[in-house]
C-alpha cells in the first residue's frame, strides 16, 4: 500500500511539474509575441510619422495612402518570405543539389525578383494617383532614407556606431 501511495504521490508531481512547465512555456512565448507585436507596432507608428511629416501629406492623401502602402507592404514581406525560404533552402542543400535542382532554384529566384518589380509597377501607378508623381519619386528616395534611419538607431541601441563593419567614415 505504501508503494502505491508513493508512486501517486510521484505521478501526482511529475503531473504538476509538467504543468508548471507547460504554463512557463506558454506564458514565456506569449510575452515574446506579445513584446515582438509592440516592436511591430512602433516601428509602423514610426514609419507613418515619418512619412507624413517628410511627405507633407494631407489628411485626404494620408488616408488614401496608408492603406495602398500597408497592402504594398503586406505583398512585399511575402515575396520576402518566399525568398528567404528559398534562400534558406538553398544554403542547406546547395552542395547536394543537381544541376537541375540549381536551375529550377535559380528561376524561382528569378521569378521572385520578377514579381517584386511588377509589383511596384503596379503600385507606383496608385501612388501617382493618390500622392502624384512628384511625391511618388520623394516616397521612393524617403524609403531607402527611412531604412537607414532604421538601422542606425538598431545599432545604437546595440551599442554600435550605426555604421556597417567595412565602410569608412561618414
Amino acid at each position: 500500500m505504501l508503494i502505491n501511495e508513493n508512486i501517486m504521490k510521484i505521478k501526482s508531481n511529475n503531473s504538476t511539474q509538467v504543468l508548471v512547465a507547460f504554463m512557463i512555456l506558454c506564458f514565456t512565448g506569449t510575452t515574446v509575441f506579445a513584446q515582438q507585436r509592440g516592436q511591430m507596432q512602433r516601428f509602423k507608428e514610426e514609419r507613418i510619422s515619418f512619412f507624413n511629416e517628410k511627405l507633407d501629406l494631407s489628411e485626404e492623401e494620408a488616408r488614401e495612402f496608408w492603406p495602398v502602402q500597408e497592402d504594398l507592404h503586406n505583398r512585399k514581406m511575402k515575396i520576402n518570405e518566399e525568398e528567404k525560404t528559398l534562400l534558406t533552402y538553398y544554403s542547406s542543400n546547395f552542395e547536394a543539389m543537381s544541376e537541375q535542382e540549381i536551375d529550377e532554384t535559380i528561376e524561382k529566384f528569378l521569378a521572385l525578383q520578377e514579381k517584386r518589380v511588377a509589383l511596384s509597377m503596379e503600385y507606383h501607378e496608385k501612388f501617382e494617383g493618390i500622392i502624384g508623381k512628384k511625391k511618388t519619386m520623394r516616397m521612393y528616395a524617403l524609403d531607402r532614407e527611412f531604412r537607414i534611419h532604421v538601422l542606425k538607431k538598431f545599432r545604437a541601441g546595440r551599442g554600435g556606431s550605426g555604421r556597417g563593419p567595412h565602410r569608412g567614415p561618414e
